[in-house]
């Protein structure tokens, strides 16, 4: 087994300092050609590795077993967290030194914090960590004209959970779009593990099996209520909206046009007579294909009056890009971005004594965010400041504005949630 000491004091000099340009200094000056940091930082942040172990149950009781040989290649290869795994995660963390045991559980759970990311990582040790990134989308009200003469599909803009599905060599794992390990969707997980074919990614919405009358809105916080407990989750399902052959998601590049990979997720995920073969898995219906702009915003009022939040255009011949790109476009009356929290103001009137505000960094600007929180909400961010200050937070708004000193600030702010990809 690898020198798991090595990596402690790697990881002491790593958390002396919270700043990341230090960070790298120590990673690239002391330990850029060592090999037992370079295999542990890689088992730890190389999200195609699993070991089927959480904190959770890394704490579970099982029988004693017998066991020398190399832990983590063990894990690789026998990643479904059973019990006989666990024990024999026990059976070594029994024989090690007390100092490096909490460190060994760190690195098997996969949740060691080091302030760093794997894109730093890569900077000082090229190509050590794959890459995670997905498809993202670009405002369509930016620039409309790039849709112009184009092949394009609708579908409406689902407001739930990012989530990316893998299946690979009949391992089933689930990921948000930042690469983290989604845990306890066992619905999910044994549905698509039961179906014979294998060795493909899905990318989509994770939201509420039965919506019921629910709106927009009211699914996204049911949705995120269910998906961020800790343990099993139940009541959820994946609505699809792409697909691609997991070679192609793990090189990061396709090259397989949007309408072939609709196609192909038609044939996953449909009978033949179009009823749905799964019950945890959706492909997020088609509501039109062609070149006809008006349709656009035909069907933008039909979302809105629906309670949706926009809708979705995919142009019918691009490539799956993993990065933002004008090949996926959102179309929305209201804007949303992804702020960080720098400070709070007090309530007035009935909200006297609990949060007013929450104040935001909006490129360079402070701005106050001031509605979207229930009573409740507000007592909870009030009473506990430093677990909010630092957030990212999710502000809906209309438009961009100056007030009448010139600063730039938003219209309408609105609090939608919190990020826990960021």
């Amino acid at each position: 087994m690898r020198d798991l000491r090595v990596f402690k004091k790697f990881v002491d000099e790593i958390l002396e300092d919270n700043s990341r340009i230090r960070k790298t200094a120590v990673l690239w000056n002391n330990y850029r050609d060592n090999e037992d940091v370079k295999y542990f930082l890689d088992f730890v942040f190389n999200p195609y590795i699993v070991t089927g172990i959480s904190d959770k149950k890394i704490t579970k009781t099982t029988a004693p077993v017998l066991f020398d040989g190399d832990i983590f290649e063990y894990l690789k290869e026998h990643n479904t967290g059973r019990d006989e795994d666990i024990a024999r995660v026990h059976a070594v963390m029994n024989r090690t030194p007390d100092d490096l045991r909490p460190l060994l559980r760190a690195i098997v759970t996969k949740n060691l914090n080091l302030g760093m990311d794997a894109k730093t990582i890569n900077h000082v040790m090229p190509g050590l960590i794959p890459e995670f990134n997905v498809a993202l989308a670009n405002k369509y009200f930016d620039n409309p004209s790039v849709i112009e003469g184009k092949e394009f599909a609708i579908t409406t803009k689902i407001d739930g959970g990012r989530i990316i599905a893998l299946k690979e060599n009949g391992v089933v794992s689930f990921f948000t779009r930042a690469g983290q390990k989604y845990e306890g969707l066992i619905d999910l997980e044994t549905e698509l593990a039961g179906i014979p074919e294998d060795n493909f990614m899905l990318d989509g919405e994770l939201t509420l099996l039965d919506k019921g009358s629910l709106v927009s809105k009211e699914q996204y916080k049911e949705t995120m209520k269910i998906s961020r407990k800790d343990g099993i989750k139940h009541g959820l399902k994946m609505l699809v909206f792409d697909m691609l052959p997991i070679s192609d998601f793990k090189k990061q590049y396709s090259c397989i046009p949007y309408c072939s990979r609709r196609v192909n997720a038609m044939k996953l995920l449909r009978n033949s007579d179009g009823s749905d073969r799964l019950t945890y898995f959706e492909l997020l219906p088609l509501l039109y294909y062609g070149k006809d702009t008006s349709k656009i915003t035909e069907y933008l009022n039909k979302a809105i009056a629906n309670g949706d939040e926009g809708i979705m255009l995919n142009v019918g011949d691009a490539y799956y890009k993993f990065r933002r790109s004008n090949d996926l476009l959102k179309v929305k009356l209201m804007n949303d971005l992804d702020l960080t929290v720098i400070g709070f103001e007090e309530g007035t009137n009935r909200h006297a004594g609990r949060l007013g505000a929450l104040i935001v960094d909006y490129k360079g600007n402070q701005v106050k965010v001031g509605s979207g929180f229930s009573d409740e909400l507000r007592d909870e961010i009030w009473q506990n400041q430093n677990e909010w200050l630092g957030r990212t937070i999710v502000v809906q708004y209309f438009e961009e504005t100056r007030n009448q000193d010139g600063r730039i600030s938003l219209r309408f702010p609105v609090y939608l949630d919190y990020r826990t990809d960021k």
